[in-house]
């Protein structure tokens, strides 16, 4: 079967065919550019015998190196669930051929959990080929959305006994329409510099992020007499997975830990508007596990994938 390899600049051209693949919101055209960097280079991988797109990856480039992504969760290449392995080999060496000559480029792929096992099968295979080594593999935490409630899937008595005080406590979970985004945002990094984490998104980041993209991004809250309890940001990745960008909560309100009742409420969400995935986001920090948070996410019915970010230096 013939491909043909569409290389793009800075987005000087869009491909208006349709895509054979599942697109993820941070490799979108709309969010690379606001990721920054000096150039982007964007390849698509074209079946000429159906006109259709197979493949999408997006190359950020600063200061002589590659990233994908240089600002977003993840970034990677995205291929149908029927390209060949030997195909997207094709595909991914052409890109490279094509690029600037750089010191290197990293690489980071969503969850193995967004992929088929084909398509985890055909990455493996194509990067051992190109000898890119992995830089990173971290931890990532995921609840599929069913039928089931929210307290089936937990699998935790203490987990649910806390779901249950919260309910007692008239604990009110709210998705937030009218949004105090100085509000919102003091109280996510109050809760991330006690538990030692930097603010990945200024005051502005945040606005501006709901500005452009009031589709994808949500807040929802848990509220104990009119007092903001817990905080969440999500993303909308795709029509059927909902990413959890911030968890926050209150210190004084700990022994409730009201972001169970929080993920609760978001998980009734996605149930409501048809999402299939419910990613909770990584529990490792550059690849070293924080067991804690780890055993929280798989108590709430999570399952562990893994999200590989692969480096290579030329």
């Amino acid at each position: 079967m013939a491909y043909q390899l569409i290389s793009t600049y800075n987005f000087s051209f869009i491909p208006t065919l349709e895509f054979n693949f599942t697109r993820f919101f941070f490799n979108e055209p709309e969010h690379l550019r606001q990721q920054g960097g000096e150039e982007v280079y964007t390849f698509y991988w074209k079946n000429l015998e159906n006109q259709l797109l197979e493949a999408r990856f997006s190359v950020i480039i600063l200061a002589g190196k590659g990233f994908s992504p240089l600002r977003a969760t993840f970034g990677g290449i995205e291929f149908s669930k029927v390209l060949p392995k030997e195909s997207l080999l094709t595909f991914i060496q052409s890109a490279f051929n094509t690029l600037p000559k750089l010191e290197s480029v990293q690489i980071t792929f969503c969850p193995e959990n967004y992929l088929s096992m084909n398509q985890r099968k055909a990455i493996d295979f194509c990067f051992e080929k190109l000898s890119f080594k992995h830089c990173v593999v971290d931890q990532n935490f995921e609840i599929a959305v069913t039928d089931l409630s929210f307290y089936e899937t937990v699998n935790s008595s203490r987990h649910k006994q806390l779901l249950r005080k919260s309910l007692k406590n008239a604990f009110l979970f709210q998705q937030e329409k009218e949004l105090d985004f100085a509000l919102i945002h003091a109280f996510i990094t109050r809760s991330r510099v006690r538990k030692n984490r930097k603010m990945t998104m200024t005051l502005v980041d945040l606005k501006q992020s709901f500005a452009l993209f009031p589709d994808n991004f949500q807040i929802f809250s848990v509220i104990h007499e009119k007092k903001m309890i817990a905080v969440a940001v999500t993303v909308k990745i795709t029509n059927e997975i909902l990413y959890t960008f911030y968890l926050a909560d209150d210190e004084e309100y700990l022994k409730f830990s009201p972001t169970i009742y929080l993920i609760s409420g978001i998980y009734e969400f996605c149930q409501r508007n048809n999402f299939k995935l419910l990613d909770l986001g990584i529990a490792t920090e550059k690849g070293i596990l924080n067991e804690g948070l780890a055993q929280f996410k798989q108590r709430l019915g999570a399952k562990k994938s893994l999200k590989k970010s692969f480096f290579v230096q030329f």
